[in-house]
């Protein structure tokens, strides 16, 4: 082993962090550990207050700087505090000599966390703040549980919550933006779409985690993620650079904002086609207009028949006055959602996946309507690809 290998083992690794993500980690720590600081003076001496900011201290690196590890999830950070904490003060009752006490503790503090799927690193740092803390934290006793260790909890996971679902590209926790997804959807990921062989699957990842034994601190949502981003960035260098203009229908037919809903219904059913985008005077994309849209003005009513309803809706109403829908743009579904005529088309998995669309407007750098692309140009797309 040279000394390169050597540096490359004991060294420091390559982080692809950026520097914004960086400084957000650190004020989001300095936040908490501050509402931590004023909470725990009020229950503990200035001797006593170190021990506990220290614990909570490593809480803060695994919940802003981690957030999306399984060690930083509300489960293991709640549980884990509390049970390491149950379990040095327990200890530190039954066994006055501090070494044997203080090593117990932790010792049975992981195990525990482990049995209970709660492993968190701060927990053991808890458990022998029960022990070693000195006489203001063994006066407690079992209140050392709930203050401040349990009001601590609760104001760091309220600021969690709040900055790691606030800011972008954080989520806290984990799968809490895939919540209004049906199931069908969350238990696949939008490369499935791809359709591949070579795709990894979730129950192949969880047999390899499991025939590995050992813990890692990376979920395996994230590791999915890694991989299909990896494979996404692996066909991109097979295809070339195919943008969503290679692809894209030119010739769009749109309505505008004031269109008769009447008219619309006219051009889907004479163009055969699903949706129109909806633009205003420059060209710029509001919404699209669907079947769907009107489908969904139907009410289940067992005395008029669908199609009866579906007349009424759409003949323009008599007068000035009216209830229902009128313009392309009362009926519309908004806001638009567009992609840019110079991405890369495998950029088109995460919009068809995660918004269910079927239509997708292209625009150029202008924010302007140049295209449309439907998952069939993508398949081609890929078909052609193969050839």
């Amino acid at each position: 082993m040279n000394l390169k290998q050597i540096l490359a083992l004991f060294g420091p690794a390559k982080t692809t962090v950026s520097v914004n993500e960086k400084v957000i980690s650190a004020l989001a720590a300095l936040v908490s550990i501050g509402l931590i600081m004023l909470v725990s003076q009020q229950f503990l001496d200035a001797y006593a207050l170190p021990w506990i900011v220290a614990s909570m201290g490593a809480s803060a690196v695994l919940l802003f700087a981690v957030p999306k590890g399984p060690l930083s999830q509300p489960w293991p950070f709640i549980a884990g505090h509390l049970l390491s904490a149950f379990i040095g003060i327990s200890i530190a009752k039954l066994i006055s000599d501090p070494l044997i006490a203080a090593s117990l503790a932790v010792s049975l503090a992981i195990f525990v966390m482990y049995l209970t799927r709660s492993l968190h690193p701060p927990g053991g740092a808890t458990a022998l703040t029960a022990v070693v803390g000195g006489s203001a934290i063994a006066d407690l006793g079992y209140w050392y549980m709930l203050t401040p260790i349990t009001i601590n909890i609760i104001v760091m996971l309220i600021w969690a919550l709040i900055i790691n679902n606030l800011l972008p590209n954080r989520c806290y926790p984990n799968g809490i933006k895939d919540l209004g997804k049906s199931k069908k959807h969350s238990d696949n990921t939008q490369e499935d779409a791809l359709n591949r062989p070579n795709l990894l699957h979730r129950n192949d990842l969880h047999n390899a985690l499991k025939e590995m034994d050992v813990f890692i601190d990376v979920s395996e949502d994230e590791l999915n993620k890694i991989f299909n981003l990896s494979l996404m960035h692996t066909h991109k260098k097979k295809m070339g650079e195919i943008l969503c203009r290679d692809i894209m229908t030119s010739n769009v037919i749109s309505v505008d904002y004031d269109t008769d809903i009447e008219q619309v219904w006219e051009l889907l059913v004479e163009y055969r086609v699903h949706a129109f985008p909806v633009i205003d005077r420059v060209g710029h994309v509001l919404g699209v207009i669907s079947m769907d849209d009107f489908l969904n003005q139907i009410k289940v009513n067992f005395k008029s028949s669908i199609i009866s309803q579906l007349s009424e809706f759409i003949l323009k109403t008599d007068g000035s006055k009216t209830e229902k829908p009128e313009f392309a743009g009362h009926l519309m579904t908004k806001p638009a959602i567009t992609i840019n005529e110079k991405q890369h088309i495998l950029d088109l998995f995460e919009l068809f996946y995660s918004h269910q669309i079927h239509h997708l407007p292209v625009i150029n750098e202008h924010y302007k309507l140049v295209g449309i692309i439907t998952p069939k140009d993508l398949l081609l797309a890929f078909q052609n690809s193969d050839q």
